[in-house]
């Protein structure tokens, strides 16, 4: 984050599913959220919503 601010981390499955959601007040820098994430698997979108803009990207979910 480029300074403090309130955001919105949404996870949603192929279908367009919500399966897991966060919004927090964070700190400027890096950032990193776990979440527990059972019965999802394969490929996953994550979508951050910050005062300076959102960010959608993929992900895959693999098992260790």
């Amino acid at each position: 984050m480029p300074e403090a601010c309130e955001a919105q981390l949404r996870v949603f499955d192929v279908s367009g599913r919500l399966v897991a959601e966060r919004a927090a007040q964070y700190p400027s820098g890096g950032q990193e959220e776990m979440f527990d994430l059972k019965g999802a698997t394969g490929v996953l979108y994550y979508e951050l919503t910050t005062p300076f803009g959102t960010l959608s990207k993929r992900m895959l979910l693999t098992e260790k």
